[in-house]
């Protein structure tokens, strides 16, 4: 239960990092969602729409025209690369600086195993998410350099067919391992 209660804190603190970038950016953000599946709660707010899904083992912020080419100046891709980076890698950062705080303080500060936990989780999904494979954070920053090599039109088609693909994959290796993560909660090691 501890795992699960940690992921999900992680997630959110991940995806708002994502959300107020982008805002301070001045990107619109469509949506912003903590989980996946069947929407259990939602409400709009400033253009946003705030949701929450039935699966709570990820999340996403949906920016308009993520990766798709538009002449909209405040659209992600038409930012300059620096501002990319800072809304694309603003959730690892977020999860790597709130799990190092957590574990130092478990250790410093307030003897906690939960504590503890938690920091463990959030600097992992931080850490991974860095991971350039397509639909992880990581890869944008190597994604929006074609921009440099070919045309953008081109390059962000490339990229759009890259991030399916990844997602995909990465979605087909979550559902390869529920079974694995059903065993540990039964077992009570998460």
């Amino acid at each position: 239960m501890i795992f699960l209660i940690s992921l999900i804190i992680c997630i959110f603190l991940h995806e708002l990092g994502h959300l107020i970038t982008a805002k301070i950016c001045k990107c619109s953000v469509l949506v912003f969602s903590i989980g996946f599946g069947k929407e259990l709660f939602s409400f709009m707010y400033k253009g946003t729409k705030y949701r929450l899904a039935l699966i709570p083992l990820g999340g996403y912020n949906k920016l308009e025209h993520e990766i798709d080419y538009c002449r909209n100046k405040y659209a992600l891709p038409n930012l300059t690369y620096s501002k990319k980076l800072f809304v694309i890698l603003a959730g690892c950062f977020i999860n790597i600086a709130t799990g190092y705080l957590a574990y130092y303080a478990s250790y410093h500060w307030i003897v906690n195993y939960n504590l503890y936990y938690f920091g463990v989780i959030s600097m992992a999904l931080g850490v991974t998410n860095l991971i350039p494979f397509p639909a992880l954070d990581g890869s944008y920053p190597f994604l929006f350099l074609l921009e440099k090599f070919m045309p953008k039109k081109r390059a962000l088609h490339i990229t759009s067919i890259l991030v399916k693909w990844g997602f995909i994959i990465l979605m087909t290796l979550n559902i390869l391992f529920i079974p694995y993560m059903i065993k540990l909660l039964i077992k009570g090691a998460l």
